[in-house]
């Protein structure tokens, strides 16, 4: 059992509920049999163990009695129940981020490596403020609304991209991302160059995904990898954001990313059609002039 040292409160509440169960599990009891020993509801029990709710310091010793965990595990608990309440960057704003996504952006803190695939849009990761602006305006009716989801998103790049060890980041673009206009030409122009500056950055690799490719994947998607805390999957799907931790689910994922990056175009390639798509859209061109051919 490692120690929570620096881990973001999301990781540590992550692995603290990880060790909890296992703890149970190892000692061969059920929820209800621990809430009768400790004279707890079955709710709170399964809360805990599902992270609806936090633990205070005091119930967890308590409840590491039951569960025979020793003195010095039973400390590395507490370090990372105590961790799990930091207040991470996005604390304030948790209320406008769905359940996924929040998880998402607090595993980015202590993720290994990084990999991205977008079928639809520029990740927000890679978003100029102008574009980030136009897609928000897809999904928020009222112009007043955007300031704060905005605001996040920004923030999130920031803290992604300048933390002093940056994960290996791999990033995937269908085609059709270039070509999908959010905002004025200007606007997609200086999104092309955005993607080319950061196709630059060491920790950032980027490939496009033409339309000849044979393999192809409806829904974005994001791996998160981690050392410490496992690896999960964030999709977009339609309805809602979904995470998946399962192994057999992240597996099927982590296939289907190694086939796409396959698929792509190389670095030097991506490249070159960025920079093609950026100068057409600077000179106010059609970057699809084939289309109307």
């Amino acid at each position: 059992m490692e120690s929570s040292g620096e881990m973001s409160p999301i990781a540590a509440g992550r692995l603290l509920r990880a060790d909890l169960r296992r703890a149970r599990e190892l000692v061969g009891l059920t929820q209800s049999e621990v809430a009768k020993a400790l004279h707890w509801s079955l709710s709170k029990v399964t809360r805990i163990e599902s992270g609806d709710v936090g633990i205070s310091d005091a119930d967890l010793r308590a409840l590491c009695v039951v569960l025979e965990v020793g003195v010095a595990a039973t400390g590395v608990l507490v370090q990372r129940a105590q961790a799990s309440r930091r207040r991470g960057w996005w604390h304030d704003d948790r209320a406008a981020l769905s359940p996924a996504l929040l998880t998402l952006i607090g595993l980015e803190a202590d993720a290994d490596g990084f990999a991205e695939f977008s079928s639809a849009v520029v990740p927000g990761l890679f978003q100029t403020p102008e574009y980030a602006s136009a897609v928000l305006r897809t999904s928020w009716a009222e112009e007043g609304k955007l300031a704060k989801p905005l605001a996040i998103r920004l923030r999130r790049q920031a803290q992604f991209h300048e933390q002093r060890d940056p994960p290996d980041t791999s990033v995937v673009l269908e085609e059709a991302t270039l070509y999908r206009s959010f905002g004025e030409r200007e606007v997609m122009a200086d999104q092309m160059k955005r993607l080319a500056e950061h196709a630059r950055r060491p920790h950032v690799t980027l490939r496009i995904l033409p339309f000849e490719a044979k393999t192809y994947h409806a829904e974005s998607f994001t791996i998160i990898r981690s050392e410490v805390s496992g690896t999960v999957v964030h999709s977009e799907a339609r309805l809602a954001d979904v995470l998946f931790e399962e192994p057999s689910m992240v597996a099927q994922f982590e296939a289907q990313f190694a086939e796409l990056w396959a698929a792509a175009l190389d670095a030097d390639r991506t490249a070159q059609l960025l920079h093609r798509v950026a100068k057409s859209y600077a000179a106010g061109g059609n970057p699809r002039p084939w289309l109307w051919d």
